[in-house]
């Protein structure tokens, strides 16, 4: 037997290697786990060191709050009743080509107190009704990939989808009316392109067949520098007080010019009518208007190359003063008044003036503010029915407002001076009935909703 023996180490210092060991091996076994959770512990214990706990943490995606299952809107709760709910019903998107908007802003149009007033365009109560509004994209279908959720868009919409009226927080419309709001102008800029700038557009381009100012030919660029009788002609005083000699001048000169067409826009000074304008110069073309006195500067200052101010002029004062101008040139004629004037644009499109300088032509006539149902129309024109439900419905149609993006991108087209009212959707009902007395001296109504 050896003189040296292996002396083992004291019991108590046995069960604190074996207690160090057994701690070691757990702290392996639970990072070959892969916790995201674990601890160290000093292997010297006997210090007594407190226990460290380190956690690794992923970092979540950002939160998106849920959309809600119910929204405030300003329904027709029954027949010309308004009321606004904090309850109103919010569905989900029904179709891959859908988007879903919260709205920021509403532009207010004439169609929507007419329709609850006299009771169309509604298919059931309640209804949400609102035609155009902008705001933000809170969410899209898989189909769609030219927006994306918190992108600033504006948008036109049809009255048959409650789901579409704009009076509400929340809009679900097709992909292919919603465009984004150029980054030159504001929400509330951008919410009155959707009923006026989308139906002067149209009007013209699409039911009038005039060109889009980039398809327009040489034929169309705009007139030399005007001579002092040119100038005269394109005053903006009433018929009746130019001197005999500015007169004559006007004559002359109108007859040497009319090769381009005249395209007659009565209500030259609405919303519709200063979009109308500012296109009908950008086709090439040339505008004459009806405004009054008020806003004739304004048409004027527009594009417009002729003003008639109607103030104290009769019926007849106003279309002799047409017919001097154009010599019996106009090309397209569009109202944006009512039922007596467009039937004043009759008469002017069926003179013998116009049918000896247009011979068999049919002039195409836009009558945008109703025209009577038995109202007779002369076989030198050519009604144009203007349906807006036609950008909804028809997917093509997407490209008249790209356009009008395109012309407010590049700064081509100015926007109607906007009077902005607060308060939400209780605010709507009080600023109808101010648009209902009309007078607007060319101002638009937005609402912040």
């Amino acid at each position: 037997m050896s003189d040296i023996a292996l002396k083992s180490p004291p019991r108590g210092e046995k069960r604190k290697l074996r207690r160090s060991e057994r701690i070691q091996d757990a702290v392996k076994r639970r990072k070959t786990r892969g916790a995201t959770s674990y601890e160290i512990i000093p292997k010297d214990i006997s210090k007594r060191t407190p226990i460290v706990k380190i956690t690794e943490i992923a970092t979540p995606p950002p939160s998106i709050p849920p959309t809600p299952s119910t929204q405030s809107a300003l329904i027709v709760a029954r027949k010309g009743e308004y009321e606004v709910v904090n309850d109103f019903p919010l569905t989900p998107l029904q179709h891959e080509d859908e988007i879903m908007i919260r709205g920021h802003t509403v532009g207010l149009n004439p169609i929507d107190w007419k329709s609850v007033a006299f009771n169309f365009c509604l298919p059931d109560f309640p209804w949400v009704t609102g035609r155009e509004m902008a705001g933000v994209v809170e969410k899209v279908g898989k189909n769609v990939s030219h927006v994306r959720p918190g992108d600033r868009v504006w948008t036109s919409t049809y009255y048959r989808d409650v789901r579409a009226g704009t009076f509400q927080e929340y809009v679900i419309v097709p992909q292919h009316t919603v465009l984004p709001i150029p980054g030159n102008i504001s929400f509330e800029e951008a919410s009155v392109l959707g009923v006026a700038g989308l139906t002067a557009a149209m009007t013209l381009w699409k039911w009038m067949e005039i060109p889009m100012p980039g398809n327009t030919s040489a034929a169309g660029l705009p007139s030399p520098p005007q001579t002092p009788e040119e100038r005269a002609e394109n005053s903006t005083v009433p018929f009746g007080t130019l001197s005999a000699a500015s007169a004559a001048a006007l004559s002359k000169q109108t007859e040497a010019k009319n090769s381009k067409g005249w395209v007659l826009i009565w209500g030259g000074s609405t919303v519709t009518g200063q979009f109308a304008t500012q296109l009908v110069k950008l086709s090439g073309l040339r505008a004459i208007t009806i405004t009054s006195g008020r806003t004739a500067a304004l048409s004027k200052s527009l594009g417009a190359e002729h003003v008639i101010v109607r103030d104290g002029l009769d019926s007849s004062d106003i279309l002799a003063e047409i017919a001097r101008v154009t010599q019996g040139h106009i090309t397209h004629a569009i109202d944006i008044v009512g039922e007596a004037t467009a039937a004043l644009v009759l008469r002017v499109l069926s003179s013998d003036l116009q049918r000896k300088v247009m011979g068999d032509q049919k002039i195409p006539f836009a009558p945008l503010a109703f025209m009577k149902a038995n109202q007779e129309v002369p076989d030198t024109v050519s009604v144009e029915n203007v349906e807006m439900k036609r950008f909804i419905l028809d997917k093509e149609s997407n490209k008249y407002a790209l356009e009008l993006n395109r012309l407010l991108e590049s700064g081509q087209l100015q926007l109607p001076e906007l009077e902005v009212v607060e308060g939400g959707f209780h605010a709507i009902p009080k600023a109808l009935e101010l648009l209902k007395k009309g007078d607007m001296g060319g101002r638009k109504l937005i609402v912040k909703v």
